[in-house]
């Protein structure tokens, strides 16, 4: 098949046909021949067209009227938008300024009027110091033929001791009617006994009646659980002196209307109230101590109060062994 230079230059024009013929130099078909004898268009028609540079590229002017108005800048956040010029604003006839909506305000109501009678509050008194006690010998005149429900509501209404009847909610008299065999002393109400009315409540009480179902015993029938004190002192610190002195007087009813057959005694200010003695807990738990109730010596055992136990768990052992003595006793 043969090839005219007319086929070659349609096909280097159209990109298509690679002359892949091993030509020499001198062959008019060869693409060098071609392209050395071409016409100057065909050879245009050839090259891929280049672009010319900006600088030589003509400038058209559009005319001042055909030109469009430059669109406005688009504001940046921080930037106030620059106003348009003078000549491409529209001009618009001024209207007289809106003036902006007013809404009412509401009328503030008007102050409540309160009862200063019904607005004093106990705790919001100047606190009297701890130990501040004001003897009642009407109160304290009831005390030795009152019944335990008789004792109770003279305790509910006793302010003898002035710093624990100013900050107490309520008195935390005990849990048992007459006839159990076992009493528990502890100190003095906490937070939740306060709230409640009940000693032994929060996580102390847990713990405690914990030790009690080992021991095989049941709270309110074979357990009565009281307090030295009946009132929780404020910020529950430790009981004064002079109001467990004052708070013996019930005690020592509720202990003669129980009429136990064992004590055990949690904690040192119960130790200190019923054995009257400053020793520690350490040296007294261990033994059997006695107490006389109605006449008669009443074995009695000392021990750590839950609320210690919960702060130093490694004693706990110590104080099943206190209760394991004390349950030795009472199957005596």
């Amino acid at each position: 098949m043969s090839y005219s230079k007319e086929t070659a230059l349609i096909w280097q024009a159209m990109g298509i046909g690679a002359l892949w013929i091993e030509r020499d130099a001198e062959d008019p078909l060869s693409p060098s021949a071609v392209l050395a004898d071409s016409p100057k268009t065909a050879v245009a028609t050839v090259e891929a067209p280049k672009a010319e540079p900006a600088a030589t590229e003509p400038k058209v002017e559009t005319p001042v009227a055909l030109q469009p108005a430059a669109p406005a800048a688009t504001p940046v956040w921080g930037e106030m938008p620059k106003a348009p010029a003078p000549a491409q604003t529209k001009s618009v006839t001024p209207q007289a300024p809106v003036a902006p909506a007013i809404r009412p305000v509401a009328a503030r109501p008007a102050p409540v009027k309160r009862d200063a009678t019904l607005e004093v509050h106990i705790h919001d008194e100047k606190p009297i110091a701890a130990g501040v006690v004001e003897l009642d010998h009407e109160i304290l005149a009831k005390i030795p033929e009152a019944s335990w429900s008789e004792l109770r509501e003279v305790v509910r209404g006793c302010t003898m001791c002035k710093s624990l009847a100013q900050s107490r909610l309520s008195t935390v008299f005990g849990t048992a009617e007459r006839g159990a065999s076992i009493v528990i002393v502890g100190e003095a109400p906490g937070r939740d006994e306060d709230l409640k009315g009940e000693p032994f409540v929060g996580k102390s009480g847990e713990l405690l009646e914990n030790i009690l179902h080992e021991c095989g015993w049941k709270r309110g029938e074979d357990v009565a659980i009281i307090n030295v004190l009946k009132c929780r002192p404020q910020n529950n610190r430790n009981p004064h002196e002079n109001e467990m002195k004052c708070c013996r007087a019930f005690l020592d009813r509720q202990l003669s209307l129980l009429g136990p057959k064992i004590v055990i005694l949690l904690g040192r200010f119960a130790t200190m109230s019923l054995l009257d003695t400053q020793a520690s807990i350490g040296s007294l738990r261990g033994k059997e101590h006695a107490i006389e109730i109605n006449g008669r010596q009443v074995p009695t055992f000392v021990t750590y109060h839950p609320s210690y136990l919960l702060r130093s768990p490694s004693e706990k052992l110590s104080a099943w062994r206190d209760f394991t003595l004390a349950r030795s006793a009472w199957i005596k």
